[in-house]
Parts: structure tokens; sequence; C-alpha cells
């Protein structure tokens, strides 16, 4: 059932389209991503949609293998094999040195399923997926993040730690429970932001489960300005202040179950 369409547009350009399992559709998304966000700087002009567009096109129609760089690039196409840049070959950046970017994709499993169970699974990025997907996602497929649930209050079973660096298993349950950035009205990704402390390690914070949240780069930088403050009066639940004393409170999705 898996198939690809192209489908034409209009000035030489078509749609491409591709139906696929979930979690590897979700898994491509993410690397295409990630991987746009790297060749991002301040001389590239094309949006992260273009960024994510033209990324697709170098991985698969161009050899990226630094070995073979005057290779796998049609004739007539500016910069090299394995890099991706503006029309006119500014801003050329090697896909080599960002290839290396894996898929993640979060699987949120009730415990009681891993064990046999049939209480639904979610798959971040698509919604609920069948248990005995979910169960061998948990326990076979690499690139794949497991956040175990409680079986009754869907509770993300987690560990903080007292030290400035967050936890690997601590980051990957505040970028799941966050799912975008926290600031109001902000919808970049979680795992494209940065994971800040509600109040600053310096100032006493800790770095906790109900001190931590999702900032992008651009709030990130206007709360260390000054411009927004922000407290986390509940786990996950943030209130942003502004220079004006308005507030505004966003609180995190419920478990899906």
């Amino acid at each position: 059932d898996r198939q690809v369409e192209v489908t034409p547009d209009q000035d030489g350009m078509a749609w491409l389209s591709a139906y696929l399992p979930a979690e590897q559709a979700c898994g491509i998304e993410h690397r295409l991503t990630v991987t746009a966000r790297a060749l991002q700087n301040p001389s590239e002009t094309r949006t992260l949609t273009q960024l994510k567009a033209d990324v697709l096109s170098d991985l698969l129609t161009h050899c990226c293998d630094p070995a073979t760089s005057n290779q796998g690039r049609p004739a007539g196409q500016g910069g090299s094999a394995g890099q991706s840049g503006s029309a006119d070959g500014a801003g050329l950046v090697d896909l080599s040195t960002v290839l290396g970017v894996r898929p993640v994709v979060f699987v949120t499993v009730p415990v009681m399923t891993l064990l046999g169970g049939d209480g639904p699974a979610e798959l971040e990025g698509y919604g609920p997926i069948d248990p005995q997907t979910a169960r061998k996602l948990a326990a076979h497929a690499p690139g794949f993040t497991r956040i175990l649930t409680h079986p009754e209050t869907g509770t993300v079973l987690s560990v903080g730690r007292d030290r400035y660096t967050v936890p690997a298993s601590l980051r990957t349950t505040v970028l799941f429970r966050d799912k975008t950035c926290r600031h109001p009205g902000c919808n970049r990704p979680a795992p494209a932001c940065d994971i800040d402390h509600t109040i600053p390690w310096h100032r006493g914070g800790t770095t906790s489960y109900d001190n931590l949240a999702a900032l992008c780069r651009k709030h990130h930088m206007l709360k260390t300005a000054g411009y927004w403050h922000y407290t986390q009066p509940e786990p996950g639940t943030i209130t942003a202040t502004s220079l004006t004393d308005k507030t505004y409170t966003t609180v995190p999705q419920p478990p899906p179950f």
C-alpha cells in the first residue's frame, strides 16, 4: 500500500507526495526539519519550508559523499554535489556535515501496553497507533524515543537531577510535554527549541521538570534580554509577562489517554 506520486503543477513545478507508515513519515519530516535548520545562517534568504524542500531534493538526487564531490549534480546547477545553497551559489553549505542527523520519533506507550495490554499508544505528530506497532517501535526500532506513562493517570514517568545540564531523559520528557515553544502564539516545534530554566540557574533555579520549558531561540533571547518574564506555577503551566505587565498563560496538552 506504500506509494509515491508526482502531481504536475505549473511553471515547471510539481507536488511530490508519499504514502508511508506514519512512523516513517514522521521520521523523514523530522530529519528534513533538523537538517534544514542546520543550514540556516544570516546570509540565507530561503525560508525553512524552502530549505526543507531543497534538502529533500539534494538528499535524493545528488551525491552527498565528499569523496565524490564532483559527481552527482546535474549540469548547469551552481555549487558542488553535497551542498545546499541559493540559486546564485551564495551561502553554500556542505550537507555531508549534517547528514548524520537521525530521525527521532516520540512514541508514548502505557506500561501495560508494553506488557501485552490493548491500551492505545500515541505517535507524536500523527496520533493513536495500534498496540502491536507501539510494542514493536518501543522494543526494536532504533531512532525512536520511548516514553512510558502511568497506565491509569497518563503521567510521564521521569526523574529529575539537581545539575545545570539537563539529562537526556528529562529533556525528552519536557519536549514531549511542551510540543512547541511555550511563548504564547509561537508554534516552533519543541525539538527545535532550547530547554530553558524558567527560574534561571544563577538565580537559584533547579534543573527539574517543574522549572524547565521549551523556548525557541528568539523568545529565549528576548527572555534573557529582559523583554519577557516567565513563571511556572504548576509543572508545564507557563505564564508569560510582557514589559507592559500583560500576562498570558498556556497549559500543556493533556496525555492522549
